[in-house]
């Protein structure tokens, strides 16, 4: 299981490092209680000076952060935010359980004994679970036997059963002791020109009400978890990846168009080795909560448009709190892409709190969403730190460091908007020492307001280019020269 003050980490540094020589450790990460209230960006003019410092608040007032996220006043730990709610709704989501009892059911690599499932000792193939989940009673388990081999899957496991509503059907490993291993035969280590690998559980119409945890997956294709037709009630916790194409995959398949998805919770997940991506979400998937994820590339290259966590179409009310997205690369073309976050034109109704992106060839965030908000989001180590397309998109309390631009085409920036973007920085930190970052980049007929946050950066570097049709407004911004 991932550790929870990994996702601290970039924070703490950016915290440090942020402000040495100024003193002002508040203005950094604040609390969303804190921030100025949102003010309407419509008719604000253009403006590339700084203004007087905001009052810093004090110590007292700010929130680490290190577990949980204050919102409109009232301090929550793993709450949900409404993405669609009015500013500040909570509401609180307890986290995914997996049923601690004895399982009904048992499967191993190979069958043992008479090969029924109904015991440790009579364990079915890996290949019949699909066949156990449509025999299983409401709220069954079948476990994963683990200490007896890696189950060696090179060919997708399609399921067509599940649960029913409120009485799901788990797959796991032992609830104590390792993982079982799912293991494919993608090429190892990673190699572009090799063997893909296959997707592992490939869920189909009626594989819904379905709980997978406590498993291991390596050396998989295009999902470990691949969604091709829609279902309802999808939970993935407590679950390691290494080397693969993709950890989650939602897309549609022969004659079937849509690949939909009501409700999924993705927690507790951590993928070491993605080239194209960790999660990627399509179709009109909604009602989508994604916590506690560590995905790391690994600076895996050349599988085309790597991207961390990815959302397309009409996706729609996701709530992604306390994930990181690091190393996506992608040196393919003259630009080089690979972003740590992405959400396409057409999805809505976002909020990220408390996430990280690092190391990304491209965008920490490129999202061309609208109705997004972003509290206490951290970029380090991007091309562009924010990279922003949307409408209604609101960063508060958000944190860039040192922009970083690898190869390729484009410009080192901490805050990019493009095309008719209108975007509100409250609050945050935007802290460099390369002359050759812009800060706030506003191409095509963006408009940015920055309102009460801190921008440490070089001497010789551009605090804002603002094309003509763009605009930018500073209100109550600090600025220190490094």
């Amino acid at each position: 299981m991932p550790n929870p003050s990994s996702y601290r980490k970039l924070q703490v540094l950016a915290l440090v490092g942020g402000l040495v020589g100024f003193g002002v450790v508040a203005a950094m990460r604040v609390a969303v209680s804190d921030l100025p209230a949102p003010i309407n960006t419509t008719n604000a003019q253009s403006s590339t000076t700084a203004i007087s410092p905001r009052t810093t608040p004090s110590p007292s007032a700010t929130s680490s952060q290190a577990s949980s996220s204050s919102t409109a006043g009232s301090t929550t730990s793993s709450a949900e935010v409404v993405p669609g709610g009015d500013e500040g709704e909570v509401e609180s989501t307890p986290p995914p359980t997996v049923a601690d009892v004895v399982a009904d059911f048992f499967v191993a690599p190979t069958t043992r004994g008479s090969g029924t499932g109904l015991s440790a000792e009579d364990a079915a193939d890996i290949r019949r679970i699909d066949e156990l989940i449509a025999n299983a009673s409401p709220d069954n388990v079948i476990e994963l036997l683990a200490d007896v081999g890696p189950y060696l899957v090179t060919e997708s496991i399609n399921l067509t059963s599940g649960g029913t509503p409120g009485h799901p059907i788990s797959i796991r490993g032992p609830l104590d002791g390792p993982r079982p291993e799912l293991r494919g035969n993608r090429s190892d280590p990673y190699d572009p020109l090799g063997e893909p690998g296959p997707p592992l559980f490939r869920l189909v119409g009626g594989a819904s009400h379905l709980i997978f945890a406590n498993l291991h997956c390596a050396q998989m294709g295009n999902g470990c978890f691949y969604v091709a037709a829609p279902i309802t009630d999808l939970v993935i916790t407590d679950v390691t990846a290494t080397n693969v194409r993709r950890f989650f995959e939602n897309g549609s398949s022969e004659g079937q168009a849509d690949a939909t998805i009501v409700g999924l919770t993705i927690s507790s997940v951590e993928v070491s080795g993605f080239s194209k991506g960790a999660i990627r979400l399509g179709h009109d998937t909604h009602d989508v909560r994604i916590t506690d994820v560590v995905g790391d590339s690994m600076q895996d290259d050349g599988d085309n448009f790597a991207i961390g966590l990815h959302l397309l179409d009409s996706v729609h009310d996701v709530t992604i709190e306390r994930v990181t997205m690091n190393n996506a690369r992608d040196t393919l073309h003259e630009y080089w892409n690979g972003d740590g976050f992405a959400a396409e034109v057409g999805v809505y109704n976002l909020l990220l709190v408390d996430t990280n992106a690092s190391g990304n060839t491209d965008a920490g965030y490129d999202l061309k969403a609208s109705g997004v908000r972003l509290v206490n989001a951290a970029a380090h180590d991007n091309k562009r730190n924010f990279r922003l397309w949307g409408q209604n998109v609101v960063l508060e309390g958000c944190v860039g460091t040192d922009p970083e631009l690898r190869g390729g085409t484009g410009t080192q920036a901490q805050v990019h908007l493009a095309e008719s973007a209108d975007v509100l920085v409250a609050g945050g930190s935007f802290t460099d020492g390369d002359p050759a970052t812009i800060v706030f980049d506003i191409d095509g007929s963006a408009h940015l307001v920055v309102q009460g946050a801190y921008v440490e950066h070089a001497g010789a570097a551009q605090l804002s280019t603002v094309e003509p049709l763009a605009s930018i407004q500073l209100m109550q911004v600090v600025t220190n020269i490094r």
